[in-house]
């Protein structure tokens, strides 16, 4: 008879927990593996902090951050299934918390990621926006849709290449899968493509891709029917201090959209928001024209840089917004994975001169944080 999903999460066996906050204990127990974490004698690691996980000599080791360990023995027969439900569920959580969820079911392979001449066993997740991968031991990544340049398969090496503007990722060990992977990738983004063409009307758009005004011959129509009525005023006095020249303007498909939203004048399809980028010496200003609630925000930096950070996020503004008193806090706890390792989100909030509500003052407000 097989086990239950439930039976399946959970073993007797021994424990050790060395450097945590409760102290350290050791003992038999009953270890429970839940969607957020793990309970062992009395001892209690959430997903988001275990930065590390090994299976080596049937001991499972979980690394903890900020310190401490975690070991699990002496599990049996239960330790193959037990191991596999515990990897899996900090899998899901890792990649919840490192931003990199998506809408809907994924096509999911199992392959690997080739990283710096190692070949790391990995799942590979296709979500209709970007790929997430998810190496073992490792943190995953993902690699957006709009941002891709080319899908190669490299047959001499057997591996297939998603070159980006920032780099390429190579992945390998999918066997008979391997064609069906690249078709698959080549499938969700043409898909993506054709949506956003049909959206706006235009090709030109890729997903959280900022395209310069001087590249779009309608700029102007394009970002009266894209803007929303009520943020008509703020796009404008964004757009009269960059100039059409530090203009980009985009549409992004949002992953965590909100309940509420402002529609362009010229309705986008649910979930499509679309935002202005522009330069403004050497402050990048983003304004989402239609869409969720937002408010304006300047960055220092370059903005093809910020661009791609964006991007690289899926425009994610919730731990974006956060201040660094709510990042330490109780509304910070769902974002400290991508607060801690996540470099684009970390890039962004260093770069982040001001987050400007569109409220009374909103004004002034852009004026300071542009001197």
């Amino acid at each position: 008879m097989s086990e239950s999903a439930e039976e399946i999460r959970r073993a007797r066996g021994s424990f050790r927990a060395e450097g945590l906050p409760e102290g350290s204990a050791s003992g038999e127990t009953e270890a429970v593996v839940d969607d957020e974490g793990l309970s062992a004698g009395g001892a209690r690691v959430e997903w988001l902090d275990a930065d590390g996980l090994l299976d080596a000599d049937r001991v499972l080791t979980l690394s903890l951050w900020p310190s401490g360990t975690l070991r699990l023995s002496m599990l049996g027969r239960r330790h193959e299934t037990f191991a596999r439900a515990l990897g899996e569920a900090r899998d899901a959580a890792r990649v919840r918390g490192l931003l990199a969820h998506g809408l809907g079911t994924p096509q999911a392979f199992d392959g690997s990621c080739l990283l710096g001449g190692a070949a790391v066993p990995a799942r590979l997740l296709v979500f209709a926006t970007h790929l997430t991968a998810v190496p073992e031991g490792r943190d995953p990544l993902q690699v957006p849709l709009g941002a891709l340049r080319e899908v190669r398969f490299e047959r001499e090496e057997y591996r297939v290449v998603l070159e980006t503007g920032e780099g390429a990722h190579a992945f390998g060990h999918l066997a008979r899968r391997t064609e069906a992977f690249v078709r698959e990738v080549e499938r969700a983004r043409d898909e993506q493509g054709r949506r956003l063409a049909q959206a706006a009307g235009s090709p030109a758009f890729a997903d959280g891709l900022g395209v310069p005004a001087a590249s779009l011959p309608d700029f102007d129509r394009l970002l009266s029917a894209f803007t929303a009525p009520e943020r008509s005023d703020f796009a404008g006095e964004v757009l009269s201090r960059a100039g059409r020249a530090g203009a980009r303007l985009g549409l992004v498909e949002l992953l965590d959209p909100d309940e509420e939203s402002l529609a362009a004048r010229v309705p986008l399809p649910k979930d499509v928001a679309a935002f202005l980028l522009a330069a403004v010496g050497d402050r990048v200003v983003l304004e989402v024209l239609s869409g969720p609630s937002a408010a304006t925000y300047v960055f220092r930096g370059d903005a093809a840089a910020v661009n791609r950070d964006l991007q690289s996020i899926h425009f994610r503004r919730r731990a974006l917004a956060l201040t660094e008193t709510e990042a330490s806090g109780e509304a910070g706890r769902p974002y400290r994975l991508a607060l801690r390792r996540l470099e684009p989100l970390r890039r962004l909030r260093s770069a982040l001169v001001a987050r400007v509500v569109h409220a009374a003052g909103w004004k002034e407000g852009l004026a300071r944080a542009l001197a």
